[in-house]
């Protein structure tokens, strides 16, 4: 014999637990507005669904039972844990709610992400970002595995990743303020095959840039020193461990010197990064900003808004 499966509606466990915290069934009844014999019904479909009575009679009142008081628990958890999806899901289609998961590389901390974030919270004000940082193929793996919903990176590797370009970064030469070069308006790059390299690590976007560019120079770099910190790399080039290939910094330092490259032109293009499934409101309406409102690719100065002023 086929076993009967039963099937709690979320309404009734409501009514269960409104009748449960009043004081009669005519009280419950006013309050979730609905006739008495529609509140005894709907009790009497869940102590069927259940398979046990789930209240006494006592005198024209209800009292819970030890089945009710079982119960009762487990009824509002479930419908809070309801309650509460339908909350996410009204914020996942809610622009003006809600989160947005970013990853960026590491090097844009400091100026492109608090530019793009400050230019869209006056907008938005209410929407939170939740923001991870790493080299390259770590937070591309956040992204295939749906932890954000979004990237900023250079140029990315893996296959399923949708990108497209939002600006033109230029690379200086960084080297130490004691370098022979640092009084150069501009340098070539091959003026320091020579020299050693200060270099990201790879898994880091800006390590195979860097090996390009310096291989259109004509020639290998000779790594010194490897690191996934842009801070550390600028510290150790101030201390004399060599010269390297870098964004911009966020400001001047007293150690090093930010040097820019003639030949071959230095830079890297910077985009926008996501997958191809479902994106909550929040993020896509901030996907929408960011494409529409940084300006064209090609310009730095450093990043800007269109929206900024001239």
């Amino acid at each position: 014999m086929r076993a009967t499966h039963h099937y709690v509606d979320v309404d009734e466990l409501r009514w269960f637990i409104r009748v449960a915290e009043s004081r009669t069934v005519t009280e419950a009844a006013e309050t979730l507005h609905l006739s008495q014999p529609a509140l005894s019904r709907g009790l009497g479909r869940l102590e069927r669904e259940v398979g046990a009575p789930l209240f006494d009679r006592v005198g024209r009142g209800l009292r819970l039972n030890a089945n009710g008081q079982a119960l009762l628990e487990g009824a509002r958890r479930a419908v809070s844990a309801v309650d509460g999806a339908r909350q996410s899901i009204g914020e996942l289609a809610d622009p003006d709610r809600g989160t947005v998961n970013l990853a960026f590389l590491n090097t844009m901390g400091p100026l492109v992400v608090p530019t793009l974030l400050s230019g869209y919270r006056p907008r938005r004000p209410n929407v939170q970002f939740r923001l991870r940082q790493g080299g390259t193929e770590r937070i591309e793996q956040y992204l295939l595995d749906g932890l954000v919903d979004l990237l900023l990176i250079s140029t990315p590797g893996s296959p399923g990743i949708v990108w497209q370009p939002l600006l033109r970064e230029p690379l200086v030469l960084v080297v130490p303020t004691h370098h022979r070069l640092a009084g150069r308006s501009t340098v070539r790059l091959a003026e320091v095959r020579d020299e050693p390299f200060v270099i990201f690590s790879r898994g880091f976007g800006m390590r195979p840039t860097t090996e390009r560019l310096c291989a259109e120079a004509g020639f290998s770099p000779r790594i010194a020193c490897e690191g996934e910190d842009g801070a550390t790399l600028r510290g150790l080039i101030g201390a004399g461990c060599g010269v390297g290939l870098m964004g911009p910094g966020p400001a001047p330092l007293p150690d090093v010197v930010e040097l820019p490259v003639s030949d071959p032109p230095c830079y890297r293009m910077i985009g926008l990064a996501w997958c191809d499934r479902f994106m909550p409101a929040a993020a896509d309406a901030f996907r929408s900003f960011a494409l529409a409102e940084a300006k064209p690719p090609g310009t730095w100065r450093p990043f800007t808004l269109a929206s900024d002023s001239e």
